[in-house]
């Protein structure tokens, strides 16, 4: 099934003029497609028994522009999007939405833009598994499966 769906993202990408020179991705790490969304490479951090940093690359190889407008999970009674504002993992601040501009991969990284697990429903341990669901405006739902770090 993956294969299938790294085939799958790999030829939506090579079929879009729009990504035809931005279609390098590493094909190994897509771990969820719809519509020209391929999320590639998404990894989390935990610092405390109450949160879950979340960090990925979303390529839009969709025909428009699209906008990710919330987030939410099984494993957290809060989700959100957040941008560190000061430097490497510093005085992060909430944010509405994030757009994923058509042609473009849009990075969630400790410089930027990142998701934001609070108030966690079960306890995560390091190398657990955790469903993040993103919400786009046009795209509709995707899930996410995402590996958790924890660091103490």
């Amino acid at each position: 099934m993956k294969r299938l769906l790294t085939s799958l993202a790999v030829t939506a990408f090579m079929a879009s003029p729009a990504l035809a020179d931005e279609s390098a991705f590493n094909e190994d790490a897509v771990a969820a497609m719809k519509d020209g969304i391929v999320i590639e490479a998404p990894w989390a951090v935990s610092m405390n028994d109450d949160e879950i940093i979340v960090f990925m690359t979303i390529h839009n190889g969709g025909d428009e522009s699209d906008t990710i407008k919330s987030v939410s999970s099984k494993a957290a009674d809060k989700a959100g999007i957040a941008k560190f504002e000061d430097g490497p993992m510093q005085n992060a601040k909430a944010v509405e939405t994030l757009d994923t501009p058509k042609g473009e991969a849009t990075n969630l990284d400790q410089d930027g833009y990142h998701l934001v697990l609070t108030e966690l429903t079960e306890e995560v341990e390091g190398g657990d598994t955790v469903a993040l669901t993103l919400e786009f405006e046009d795209t509709g739902e995707l899930e996410v499966m995402v590996s958790v770090a924890v660091m103490k």
